[in-house]
């Protein structure tokens, strides 16, 4: 070709000397490197793919989960206003992962993929409110003739649903101080089936030890849910302190901007959370897909509020 070459990233500009300093310098750093450009090559990612290794919280908040589109090439994670979707035959049913957003949305899995990811968990279920995940954890691990010790310090919608809905239903509830783990271990009983902490609670934010309460769980054959709306995994995950599973009311600080109400129950293995989804199922409850997006966007900064109000 008569056409005069692009100039390349790999040699200075002809005339390089007669360029003004900060071009002469930007020339230079321009020349070869090989071995430099070699290893920029072999860490090179595109969109969706990461460098090997741990990443760090606050790169998790903004990236995890997060994966182009394929048809469009979109970086940013679409909301999907679909009801139901089309199945390539009968033998192939769901081979696609989607049939009805009753039980599982694109925009919803991302969602959950991402609370799954970011509370170091192995599945997560999303909700429509954090009252809607506080009862299905419940409804997940209990059934009549069950026992729960439960805090006496938590979130009056936790203590009305055990207190109003559950036991008229067969399930017994003991309310006690968890600030003395003695307190928990003296309240089990041979049908306890689960213990459920809040921590810090709400809302005179008492604490307690995560770990001590999850030993005692496992002692009695119990699951141990920690509901940490007031931690965020910013602060505390409780499933890396032993506890089976965690809700978030993502209404709080996930979401953060007073526009969209959600939570979860975020499962540390797989038993646990396919009961959680298959409660979801059956109560119908799963968060819909559009405040499932916004979370998906408000939760990226959620590192950021939660620091400064901590400080504030």
């Amino acid at each position: 070709s008569s056409r005069a070459p692009y100039p390349s990233r790999t040699s200075p500009p002809a005339r390089a000397a007669s360029l003004p300093p900060a071009m002469l310098c930007q020339a230079r750093r321009m020349a070869p490197r090989p071995a430099a450009a070699a290893a920029c090559r072999a860490i090179a990612t595109k969109s969706g793919t990461w460098m090997e290794g741990p990443r760090g919280l606050a790169t998790d908040l903004v990236h995890v989960a997060v994966e182009p589109e394929p048809r469009s090439g979109a970086v940013l994670t679409p909301l999907f206003l679909s009801t139901t979707f089309v199945q390539d035959s009968v033998e192939q049913y769901l081979a696609k992962g989607y049939s009805y957003s009753r039980t599982n949305n694109p925009t919803v899995t991302a969602l959950e993929t991402k609370l799954a990811e970011l509370e170091n968990g192995y599945g997560a279920a999303a909700f429509g409110t954090g009252m809607a995940a506080t009862t299905s954890a419940i409804s997940a691990t209990m059934k009549a003739g069950d026992h729960c010790v439960i805090t006496d310090c938590s979130y009056g919608g936790t203590n009305r649903s055990c207190r109003e809905f559950f036991t008229p239903l067969g399930m017994e509830f003991t309310f006690t101080d968890f600030r003395d783990t003695e307190n928990i271990r003296k309240a089990m009983k041979p049908n306890t089936k689960l213990i459920f902490s809040e921590t810090p609670a709400n809302p005179v934010l008492s604490l307690c030890d995560i770990e001590e309460i999850s030993k005692i769980a496992q002692e009695h054959g119990a699951k141990h849910v920690v509901d940490a709306t007031f931690a965020t995994p910013v602060i505390c995950r409780p499933l890396d302190h032993g506890a089976d599973m965690v809700i978030q009311s993502l209404t709080k600080y996930y979401e953060g901007h007073n526009m969209m109400t959600g939570g979860a129950v975020i499962s540390k293995d797989k038993e646990c959370a396919d009961l959680v989804k298959w409660v979801q199922n059956v109560h119908g409850n799963i968060i819909n897909p559009f405040p499932a997006f916004m979370i998906l966007q408000t939760s990226k900064t959620m590192g950021l509020r939660v620091k400064q109000q901590s400080a504030n």
